[in-house]
């Protein structure tokens, strides 16, 4: 079984590579520079790394040749959906292909205040439409995306965000690849949507009252308006879309739209997900005051 991967360097998209070399799998990286997956990936000879442009549809169509399944973990908006929607009709144009197994996000619909999740559906209905066999491996927010605000609770112990209230079951990023190689390895799992989370549901408020039992100091979140988040986000460098979209995501979660926990990664993967507390726990010195 050859397994092709895209978005082979992100968190991730680089965790569900390694487990599948570390499982004797075949497994194929379609990026801009092979070298750098090469030495990520230590030269693993099971390991083929192709050099590809992904808004070259013959190249896309060529990287994927001869694949059994494919995963993508890439953005849902701006340029990556669009290179997202090259890839889905090159897959549905790929002759072996069993499956194209592609990372979203929870709840993605139509009508969720979310830029991402929107864009997600999105990008499922392009699935639809192309009749790729198609599945999705939909996660909570994870938790590493609290590391965005290390920097800030590192120098004040508090955070700053729009949703003061509602919830979200974050997940580790380390479930989610166990349960995409799960899924990519059993064909029992594909033709789903399936739907990840933590092993229960925090406020921000309340994850920052976990981190501030293992850091032994209080850490705050502080609300701010959406424009002031906006300001706060660019100034710190994050793109202005990648912005906007922290700050519909924070939208979604007061909204309750995330207010949900699922059995899933227990399922796929034989082991419960990982708490919030164990992930501060082992990248706590990232969040410690100097």
């Amino acid at each position: 079984m050859t397994i092709t991967i895209i978005g082979a360097t992100g968190r991730v998209g680089s965790a569900v590579v390694q487990r599948l070399l570390d499982a004797h799998t075949a497994v194929r990286v379609l990026v801009r520079d092979p070298d750098k997956a090469k030495r990520l990936f230590d030269d693993s000879p099971r390991l083929e790394s192709v050099r590809i442009h992904l808004d070259d549809p013959a190249a896309v169509a060529t990287g994927l040749s001869g694949s059994d399944a494919v995963f993508v973990a890439m953005g849902s908006t701006g340029v990556e959906a669009n290179l997202q929607r090259i890839v889905i009709q090159a897959a549905a144009a790929t002759p072996r292909l069993r499956q194209l197994v592609r990372l979203s996000v929870l709840n993605a619909g139509p009508d969720s205040l979310g830029i991402n999740q929107r864009g997600h559906w999105s990008l499922d209905f392009a699935a639809q439409v192309a009749r790729v066999p198609y599945t999705t491996i939909r996660p909570a927010i994870f938790s590493a995306s609290m590391l965005v605000g290390a920097s800030e609770i590192r120098m004040s112990r508090a955070w700053t965000g729009l949703a003061g209230t509602g919830r979200v079951a974050l997940i580790d990023h380390r479930d989610v690849a166990d349960a995409a190689v799960r899924v990519l390895t059993e064909p029992s799992t594909w033709g789903q949507h399936h739907d990840l989370t933590g092993p229960r549901q925090v406020s921000w408020p309340e994850a920052l009252q976990a981190l501030s039992s293992e850091l032994g100091e209080t850490v705050t979140f502080r609300t701010a308006s959406a424009i002031e988040l906006i300001q706060r986000l660019t100034q710190a460098g994050v793109a202005p879309g990648q912005a906007e979209l922290l700050v519909t995501r924070e939208w979604a979660i007061m909204a309750g739209e995330n207010e949900r926990t699922t059995g899933t990664v227990l399922e796929l993967t034989g082991h419960g997900p990982r708490t919030i507390e164990e992930f501060f726990h082992e990248n706590r010195e990232l969040f410690r005051s100097g």
